[in-house]
């Protein structure tokens, strides 16, 4: 892959993060409605929610035909850079450092909307545990 290719890669995870700081303030946002008991804005809210979230589908099936044409040691080095498994290249660096960040708000943003959602839908929660 050339540097321009990590490059490229690192745009992307750029803008899954963006999404991913929408996404988590409009989350914060519903937190408080329901706080207030605010039936109104917390469905605004869900609905505003929804377009961060599937821009942020997009963004990953951009991603997964920009490594469609990389052989499979390249998809593999892709993933292993992205998922911060491996030491990055001076190359890979930028790719390295967006994808970190991007993770870790990921799992902000994940923790955050388990505890929203279990307050929303209670036993009936997408988060519930499976019996």
């Amino acid at each position: 892959m050339t540097k321009n290719d990590w490059l490229e890669l690192a745009v992307l995870e750029r803008k899954k993060y963006n999404l991913l700081s929408e996404v988590m303030d409009l989350s914060r946002q519903l937190g408080e409605a329901m706080d207030r008991s605010d039936d109104v804005s917390i469905r605004l809210l869900l609905s505003m929610r929804q377009d961060p979230i599937l821009q942020l589908e997009e963004l990953r099936r951009t991603a997964l035909l920009k490594q469609e044409n990389l052989t499979p040691e390249e998809r593999e080095r892709v993933e292993a850079v992205i998922s911060g498994s491996v030491s990055p290249t001076a190359e890979e660096e930028s790719c390295f450092e967006e994808a970190g960040r991007s993770r870790r708000l990921l799992e902000r943003v994940v923790e955050l909307d388990q505890r929203l959602n279990r307050r929303l839908a209670g036993k009936n929660s997408f988060y519930a545990e499976k019996k």
